[in-house]
């Protein structure tokens, strides 16, 4: 299945099915994200390969605590594995709400409609969060994931048993530690953001009850919070530009052969500490941020998760 022969196209809430299959690469891949905090319970969790594209984190987020989310693009030499959660259209509009771009901002989350290859064998036709258009603030301005995001992802797919070579590299990918007092500092930016502009985003927010428009009320206040902090984050002398993190891909084909998933548990069961611990380990390419002095290299022991996953895989 190449990336080619995909249908992308977003799509509006009105013209859902009613049941939609959801993949989902990032953070709701763990079911605490998904049912508790979303308040979304699938119908239906099977784990999945998105053939032809590449796991980055080019989504704006917000600088010193969550410097930025998950996002896919097209490459012809690479898979993502993820979980297909089924649900209402109900429940996907909803899950749209919450996200950044709410599938009304181009510069955000916008629906596409994707082939998926089930763990089971079945080709499900689904729809992925994707951001087609990078804002500028991020390619300004750009630091890794934080460790409490990457380790959603991780823990999502030991939960969902995610082939190990996967959850192996979800472990090489490189983080940043939050630090309390950035957290609080934020949290005071955030709410002075939000008293100065109050003149502005109150009738803003008004208009939009008033027409029913959940997501562009959700969207305008998430863009106005996190484009004014990038902006107090530059005027504080933060003016060093950073490329953009894409995270070396995650080869296509890797989980096909049995040999690799052999080789990888020998390697694991003779001594863990051999394995890759930074994503050029991984593949050739190179890693703008291997000297960034707040990047988390060690990998933890992730012993545990692995044994949990690869029950799902018998010798």
């Amino acid at each position: 299945m190449n990336a080619s022969n995909t249908s992308s196209e977003a799509l509006f809430p009105s013209s859902y099915p009613e049941y939609v299959y959801n993949f989902a690469y990032g953070s709701n891949m763990h079911p605490d994200t998904l049912t508790r905090r979303r308040k979304i319970q699938p119908i239906e969790s099977i784990p999945g390969i998105l053939e032809g594209w590449q796991l980055t984190f080019d989504l704006r987020g917000i600088p010193g605590v969550e410097p930025c989310f998950g996002n896919i693009k097209e490459n012809p030499d690479s898979e993502i594995h993820g979980i297909l959660h089924k649900m209402t259209s109900k429940a996907f509009r909803h899950l749209m709400t919450t996200e950044g771009g709410g599938g009304v901002d181009a510069n955000g989350y916008m629906p596409t409609k994707l082939n998926v290859r089930a763990y089971d064998g079945r080709i499900i036709e689904a729809y992925a969060l994707v951001v087609r258009q990078t804002s500028p603030a991020i390619l300004r301005h750009h630091e890794l994931p934080s460790n409490r995001y990457i380790g959603l992802l991780r823990n999502g797919a030991a939960y969902h048993n995610i082939h190990p070579l996967y959850i192996e590299y979800l472990q090489s990918l490189p983080s940043i530690e939050r630090s309390k007092c950035i957290m609080v500092l934020v949290t005071i930016e955030i709410l002075s953001v939000i008293t100065l502009l109050s003149p502005i985003w109150i009738p803003t927010v008004i208009y939009y009850v008033c027409l029913h428009r959940k997501a562009q009320i959700r969207t305008f206040l998430f863009n106005m919070i996190v484009t004014n902090l990038w902006r107090i984050y530059r005027l504080c002398g933060a003016r060093k530009d950073f490329r953009p993190y894409y995270s070396a891909p995650f080869p296509r084909g890797s989980t096909y052969f049995k040999a690799n998933t052999e080789a990888f548990r020998t390697e694991v069961q003779i001594d863990e500490h051999t394995l890759s611990d930074t994503a050029s380990d991984i593949s050739s390419e190179s890693n703008p941020f291997q000297s960034f002095p707040c990047v988390i290299k060690k990998r933890k022991n992730n012993q545990s998760m692995i044994e949990v996953a690869q029950q799902e895989y018998p010798e």
